[in-house]
């Protein structure tokens, strides 16, 4: 790794803190260690790494605002995660060049990147660390032109365009939630044939891109268009896309069996599936 490009990315006028982690060895953190007790450190690269489990393979990154500041998320190779703070104000060009140097030297050597880094950067203060300070009782705020804002949001209040992708997991496997809607979809499936059930699954879809990577077959079974995404845990916006699709294709078989809730609920789902699918 060379010096000069770890020392050309610290030095930039308007980065303000800087985490990496790669799942093995202890996250460092750089610029606002200071404002993080050891327990927000760890709850921070927790839930950072949680939200980029949940992320299609094709993520490259995303960005969203944090007390203004702008906050950039990377993943690299091998599970490797860099997380940047900067200054609205930063210069979007030139931070572009240094943080794509830096991406691919950080990608070079995986194994010893931490420890390599923390050696690179040794004692550097950035130049815009002293936007991170704590208050009387440890909180951490940020210094403006304005005054001092105490920072009491959690890190993850994300951008409406980035939050479909990004919020955090529940412990609720999408594989579990698939075979729980296609065992009530072999059920109506008794009653009103494969072809009806399959016309209804796509008639009541909510409008959503995520909901599209679900594929109804003639045979009424639900499948996904990557199989490699039903080991994925769901966050609890999908969950709750999944739950009002269900409701409404029960709504719609309702029309046809009046009863159709009620048998359902005493026959066609067990407690766990009934859980998964059903609102209280």
């Amino acid at each position: 790794m060379k010096r000069e490009v770890v020392q050309n990315f610290l030095n930039l006028p308007g980065i303000t803190g800087l985490a990496l982690m790669d799942g093995r060895s202890r996250p460092y953190f750089c610029g606002m260690d200071r404002s993080l007790n050891f327990q927000q450190k760890e709850a921070l690269a927790q839930g950072i790494q949680q939200v980029i489990e949940t992320t299609p393979a094709d993520f490259d990154f995303f960005q969203f605002q944090f007390s203004g500041h702008q906050v950039y998320i990377y993943k690299l190779h091998h599970g490797m995660i860099l997380l940047v703070l900067t200054i609205d104000t930063l210069p979007q060009s030139a931070y572009a060049e240094v943080v794509e140097r830096l991406k691919a030297e950080l990608q070079q050597d995986v194994t010893n990147t931490i420890a390599t880094f923390r050696l690179l950067a040794g004692s550097t203060t950035l130049p815009g660390q002293n936007y991170w300070k704590q208050d009387s009782n440890g909180n951490p705020y940020t210094s403006s032109p304005s005054g001092y804002e105490v920072i009491h949001e959690p890190m993850f209040q994300l951008s409406s365009q980035a939050s479909e992708r990004t919020q955090p997991a529940t412990s609720i496997a999408l594989k579990e939630v698939l075979l729980a809607m296609n065992q009530l979809s072999q059920y109506a499936t008794q009653y009103l044939g494969p072809i009806v059930v399959a016309n209804y699954w796509k008639a009541t879809r909510p409008k959503g891109d995520w909901l599209t990577s679900f594929q109804v077959e003639r045979s009424a079974q639900i499948t996904l268009s990557d199989a490699s995404a039903s080991s994925t845990l769901l966050t609890a916006e999908q969950h709750q896309w999944l739950r009002e699709w269900v409701a409404a294709f029960i709504d719609r078989c309702t029309k046809v069996i009046r009863d159709f809730p009620k048998s359902l609920r005493n026959a066609g789902l067990d407690d766990r599936q009934k859980s998964l699918l059903l609102r209280d």
